[in-house]
């Protein structure tokens, strides 16, 4: 039987099974293998996940690793493969776990599929990063200069063989690339499925779009703090939503995002606006409009033609998510309203005009390859591998 083996850094959840695409290739019957490394990469984040109660999607193929020694067992005791798809970053550890792979002649499969707008941002001096990064311990210390030796050093000389691009600003991430092929991006899948059903009826209500930003793993997973605090971001986010929702005259409901856990807290930190799990795409395919930050959900809104109104506050036009949400913004010729501010003087209706020519630059920027099939990613990365397996 042909086999593929992914290399992930996040613990192997439903959505992340159905995200990988590993069902696709188990209907084509091929051999999948799921390496996580979260246990030894990101240990914080990993005891996080079954401390909070959340399920592994366990199957025959999936192996958690948290120990060089569990890799070496892995890399030994495999079946021979040919393939290996990297969904990892440039941690030390996974970096010479790829060395290992492609020394052994496995070729590697990148997914350049996640591009956004990038934030324009001054060059800071080195020092105080070296100053805090050093105040966390000897340890930490040297974990930090390990990655940061690897990831300067080693990963731009490891080429990938196959390269999977979605959109012109991808393009130029696969330079060193031997092969590209041409597809678009998770959420496109998302938008062939729903755009498929009959009932595209538009509702009365709007959507903010939550990131999480208060309590987002990502935040363990890079060892600095949240960009914003529970005590000043929710209430100033529900206070504009309340004024553009009195000022419109539409409801709205909170598209929560999919790592919150908001349901089981004691606070109600949106303020008795509905929040809805697992979701999104629908909500935003019936809105009337949406609002958000800086979410990659936002090709979405942006695929089903709705208008955008981008939110900052204090604390997050001091983060580097405050530049960034500058940088969505500018894509659609808006600006981002800080919500700290007076409101009074906003016009939200004119904030819902769309500019039709921004959004098809903006999906063939970052959403969709010229001529890429219209079918699903991961259907388009087996077909192309089983046509060179051989």
């Amino acid at each position: 039987m042909k086999k593929i083996v992914y290399l992930v850094e996040q613990p192997l959840d439903e959505r992340n099974y159905g995200r990988f695409g590993i069902q696709t290739w188990i209907d084509k019957k091929w051999d999948v293998e799921i390496w996580d490394f979260t246990p030894w990469v990101h240990p914080r984040v990993w005891q996080d996940f079954i401390q909070s109660g959340r399920k592994l999607k366990k199957f025959s193929g999936y192996f958690p690793v948290a120990s060089k020694k569990e890799l070496k067992q892995r890399l030994f005791s495999s079946k021979e493969f040919k393939y290996f798809i990297d969904l990892t970053g440039e941690n030390y550890r996974l970096l010479w776990t790829k060395i290992l792979l492609t020394q052994k002649g496995v070729t590697r499969v990148v997914c350049a599929t996640g591009s956004i707008p990038e934030p324009v941002c001054e060059k800071k001096s080195l020092i105080p990063r070296l100053k805090k990064v050093f105040a966390t311990g000897t340890i930490n210390s040297i974990k930090w200069m390990a990655n940061l030796f690897f990831r300067k050093l080693v990963a731009p000389f490891m080429r990938p063989g196959l390269m999977v691009v979605s959109g012109e600003k991808s393009v130029p991430s696969v330079h060193n690339a031997h092969n590209i092929l041409k597809a678009h991006n998770l959420d496109y899948d998302i938008y062939l499925k729903l755009k498929s059903l009959k009932d595209t009826s538009i509702e009365g209500y709007a959507v903010f779009i939550d990131q999480n930003y208060c309590f987002h793993s990502d935040f363990i997973f890079e060892g600095r703090p949240s960009c914003v605090t529970p005590k000043k971001y929710f209430p100033a986010v529900c206070d504009c939503l309340r004024k553009i929702s009195n000022d419109l005259g539409v409801d709205f409901c909170i598209a929560a995002h999919p790592r919150s856990t908001y349901e089981s807290g004691v606070l109600d930190y949106f303020e008795g606006i509905p929040i809805k799990y697992g979701r999104t795409a629908e909500l935003l395919r019936d809105c009337k409009f949406v609002v958000c930050h800086d979410s990659t959900a936002i090709q979405l809104a942006v695929l089903f033609g709705k208008p955008l109104i981008f939110l900052t506050t204090g604390e997050l036009a001091a983060s580097f998510e405050g530049q960034s949400i500058v940088a969505f913004a500018s894509e659609f010729g808006k600006s981002a309203i800080n919500v700290e501010r007076d409101l009074h003087n906003v016009d939200w209706k004119k904030e819902l005009d769309i500019d039709l020519e921004k959004y098809a630059e903006y999906k063939k920027k970052y959403i969709k390859t010229d001529g890429s099939p219209e079918l699903p990613f991961w259907e388009i990365v087996a077909d192309h591998i089983e046509e060179n397996v051989n």
